[in-house]
């Protein structure tokens, strides 16, 4: 299991999706579930903003 990565917004189509491709493989040694959640808010929202730039380029 890999960390998420910028490149895999090319997955994402719909947005349920965004949930399957942002995963946190170290889950398990974060401090606290707080941490955790904050964590993938942050890969969310970077996949979301490349998603949103590139949508624009396109067109």
């Amino acid at each position: 299991m890999r960390r998420t990565r910028t490149q895999d917004y090319i997955k994402i189509e719909r947005a349920k999706d965004l949930e399957m491709v942002v995963n946190d493989k170290r889950y398990l040694k974060r401090a606290n579930k707080k941490k955790a959640t904050r964590r993938d808010r942050r890969y969310k929202n970077n996949l979301m903003n490349l998603l949103s730039k590139n949508i624009n380029e396109d067109n």
